[in-house]
């Protein structure tokens, strides 16, 4: 491996002792940020229980591309015995001041955030995460990666790692903090970190390992706003006149809404253009205000439709949005919908279905997807799955349940189930019946072919009277 040894934590107060100090960085070849990290990590939950996250903080007075930035993943806090690691594109944007989370399951939204779901697979006994930008600031503007935070983590006490919390619904938070509860750290891997769980009586609050209330970004449930519930003033870009995207105020503390059903092919006379619609579910219970965010449709083609300003969902309620108003046409062989949030992060999708038959629409149920023949737009979904074909051929009229395949079988060897024979079984034929089928069969037989019998009985004619005239 090119890494070094290398303490992977260095205390604030050792760092600002040193001042303009290089620490050793966890990978070579990685320059730190001149200026600080313009992106740390904020918090931390490697644990499986309800899935795991790492949220980061945007320290900079800007908007940040996360596409410029990735995470790298190591299965051992100590990197000269970690034998796999994993880069994660990041995707998105992070206003000023603003978290980013990257997480494996579902999501309460305390506060205004930006989401990126992946499988992050983290191992709850050892690893290390390190965040990396990617700037032209290598000879001949070359791209450079630099290293802007990283933190390791351990079950048991390990130096250099931080300790992981027994509690499976814990979490690490990053300390110290500034008058506003954000991180407030000045070099990668700098300051402490203190474990937090979810108050119980509410998600979006944390509670610190000493007991305490504690009021920063935390838990797998939220993330706790400030002293002041966040907002956003929008201002227009001066280049190009529009306003820039941020999350409504109305939604700020709720759950994301779901998307819920799809009619990709509408029944018998349904038109594509008006009758295909998409259905979201809002869990909260209160309406969820949708302006600003949008609906994506297609796999390898996509197609969006922002909703405009004014659009909601009901509380605990279903709304479908029909392609007459949002003009998305979804493919019959096979796609996908996505609900996107203000600022272009997938927060819901449809399962990718195959060919949609006419009239079926792809609905969610217990945590799957399915097809079913009863649509219920702007209503809980009922899943009627399609009938199964039937078996083809002459002999297929009727199909035989398991009990009468048995029981054939068995008459069949060695007599039906009650000791008599088959043949004990059959009901005999009357003997007339038989002769007036076999008459009727010689009838219809000599009508059926009269043409060919008058032919041979002319020919025979012919024999008879050749022979005789031979013999005079």
């Amino acid at each position: 491996m090119r890494r070094i040894k290398c303490l992977l934590q260095i205390s604030a107060a050792v760092a600002l002792l040193v001042g303009s100090l290089t620490i050793c960085a966890p990978n070579t070849g990685r320059a730190e940020a001149a200026s600080g990290p313009s992106l740390v990590i904020s918090q931390l939950k490697v644990t499986s229980s309800n899935g795991q996250f790492v949220t980061l903080y945007n320290t900079t007075d800007a908007e940040l591309d996360m596409s410029n930035y990735q995470l790298e993943y190591f299965n051992n806090y100590d990197l000269n015995n970690a034998t796999s690691s994993r880069l994660i594109a990041l995707s998105g944007t992070i206003p000023p001041h603003g978290y980013f989370m990257v997480n494996d399951d579902a999501l309460l939204l305390c506060y205004r955030l930006t989401v990126d779901s992946v499988s992050l697979d983290f191992s709850s006994i050892a690893g290390f995460v390190e965040i990396i930008s990617s700037s032209q600031n290598g000879p001949g503007n070359a791209i450079e990666p630099t290293l802007e935070d990283y933190v390791g983590w351990s079950k048991k006490d390990a130096a250099g790692a931080q300790t992981l919390p027994a509690d499976s619904e814990a979490s690490l938070r990053r300390q110290p903090i500034d008058v506003d509860n954000n991180p407030s750290v000045s070099l990668p891997g700098a300051g402490s970190w203190q474990t937090v769980r979810p108050d119980p009586n509410n998600a979006c609050n944390m509670i610190a390992s000493d007991g305490s209330l504690v009021g920063t970004p935390a838990s797998i449930g939220g993330l706790l706003p400030g002293s002041e519930a966040p907002s956003t003033i929008l201002a227009a870009d001066t280049s190009t006149g529009q306003l820039t995207p941020s999350m409504p105020a109305a939604d700020i503390g709720l759950k994301s809404p779901s998307v819920n059903e799809l009619l990709p092919n509408p029944a018998g006379t349904g038109n594509d253009k008006t009758d295909e619609f998409i259905e979201l579910y809002n869990s909260n219970a209160r309406v969820f205000d949708l302006s600003g965010f949008s609906l994506q449709v297609g796999t390898t083609s996509v197609h969006v439709y922002k909703f405009p300003s004014g659009t909601s969902l009901p509380a605990n309620g279903f709304k479908a949005f029909y392609s007459s108003d949002t003009k998305l046409s979804m493919s019959n062989t096979g796609g996908e919908t996505k609900l996107l949030d203000p600022f272009g992060n997938s927060i819901s999708a449809s399962g990718i279905y195959d060919t949609a038959k006419d009239g079926t629409a792809w609905a969610l149920a217990k945590g799957k997807w399915y097809w079913t023949t009863q649509p219920t737009p702007n209503k809980a979904n009922v899943i009627k799955q399609p009938p199964a074909k039937k078996t083809s051929g002459k002999n297929s009229s009727k199909v035989k349940s398991a009990s009468d395949i048995k029981r054939v079988k068995s008459t069949s060897s060695s007599g039906s189930a009650d000791g008599n024979t088959v043949a004990g079984n059959l009901t005999p034929i009357h003997p007339w019946t038989l002769a007036i089928v076999a008459s009727l069969a010689l009838l219809y037989g000599a009508y059926e072919y009269r043409a060919d019998m008058v032919n041979h009985l002319g020919k025979l004619r012919s024999y008879f009277t050749v022979g005789r005239k031979n013999r005079r």
